[in-house]
C-alpha cells in the first residue's frame, strides 16, 4: 500500500513539474522587466487613491495597459502632492507623472508626450458673479487665477483682450478663497484639481462650476512625463509609440 502511495506522489510530481516550470519562467520574465514609479495623489474621477490603499481608477487603468504594452512593471508612490512630485521628478528620484501642462522650462527637465486635452481654464463662480452665458460675458469682469498653475498663453492673451482683470492666489485655496470673499467675480483653473477642491473643503460649499465655459482648445494638451535622470530612460521610445497607440484608439481621454 505504501508503495502505491508513493507512485501516486510521484506521478503528482511529475504532474507538477512542467506548470512550476512555466511559473518560473514567468517569474523570472517579470523580474527582468524595469520597474517604474509613477508619482501621483488623490484625484478623482482620474483616480483614487486614499491612505492605505491602492489607486484605482480609469487613468490606473490606462496606465497599468501602457506598462504592460511597454513591457516595464509599474509601481505607485505614496499619495504624493503634484509639487512634490516636480521635484522628485526633476532630482530622477521618481520617474513618471501624469497630467502636466507642457512648458519649455518643464520639457528642459522632463521628457514629455501629450495624450489627452488639458481644461486649465474652467470658469467656477459664487452667488455673487455675473451671469456667464457667452464670452462677451467675461468683458471687464475680475477674475482670480493661481500663481502655482501654469495657464495656456492664448488663454492670457485672451483675458487682456476682454479688459479683464487679474487678481492672483498663491494657491488654490487662496484663489477660491478671494472669489468667496468677493474680492474676485470669477475663479479659473484646472476642472478636476478644483472640483476635488470644493468637494473636500465645506467653506467652498457655496462656489459652483459655471455652465457655460469657453471652447475646448484642441492645441492645449496634457501631457505624459518621464524624469530625464530615470535610469530607465532609453525605455521612453517604446513608451512613447504604445502611448500614441493607445491615444489613436481613444483610450486617454479623461474628460
Amino acid at each position: 500500500m505504501s508503495a502505491r502511495f508513493g507512485l501516486i506522489a510521484l506521478l503528482l510530481l511529475w504532474s507538477s513539474l512542467p506548470v512550476r516550470a512555466a511559473d518560473d519562467v514567468a517569474l523570472a520574465a517579470d523580474r527582468a522587466k524595469p520597474t517604474l514609479q509613477w508619482c501621483l495623489h488623490h484625484l478623482p474621477p482620474r483616480h483614487s487613491y486614499l491612505p492605505g490603499q491602492q489607486p484605482t481608477g480609469p487613468m490606473v487603468d490606462m496606465m497599468q495597459e501602457l506598462a504592460t504594452a511597454s513591457g516595464f512593471t509599474l509601481t505607485f508612490s505614496p499619495p504624493t502632492p503634484s509639487s512634490r512630485c516636480l521635484k522628485l521628478l526633476e532630482q530622477g528620484k521618481t520617474d513618471l507623472m501624469m497630467g502636466l501642462v507642457f512648458t519649455e522650462t518643464r520639457n528642459a527637465v522632463y521628457l514629455m508626450a501629450p495624450f489627452d486635452e488639458v481644461r486649465m481654464t474652467s470658469f467656477f463662480v459664487a452667488p455673487h458673479s455675473p451671469q456667464l452665458q457667452n464670452q462677451q460675458d467675461l468683458r471687464g469682469r475680475i477674475v482670480v487665477l493661481t500663481k502655482d498653475r501654469v495657464y495656456p498663453p492664448s488663454f492670457l492673451k485672451l483675458l487682456q483682450e476682454l479688459h479683464m482683470r487679474v487678481v492672483w492666489g498663491k494657491d488654490l485655496e487662496s484663489a477660491l478663497a478671494l472669489l468667496l470673499y468677493q474680492q474676485a467675480e470669477l475663479y479659473a483653473g484646472p476642472l478636476h484639481y478644483t472640483a476635488l477642491e470644493l468637494q473636500k473643503n465645506p467653506r467652498f460649499k457655496t462656489l459652483k462650476l459655471n455652465d457655460w465655459q469657453l471652447p475646448s482648445d484642441p492645441s492645449q494638451q496634457s501631457y505624459l512625463a518621464m524624469s530625464r535622470l530615470s535610469p530607465h530612460r532609453d525605455l521612453w521610445p517604446v513608451l512613447t509609440a504604445e502611448l500614441q497607440k493607445m491615444v489613436d484608439a481613444k483610450k486617454t481621454h479623461f474628460y
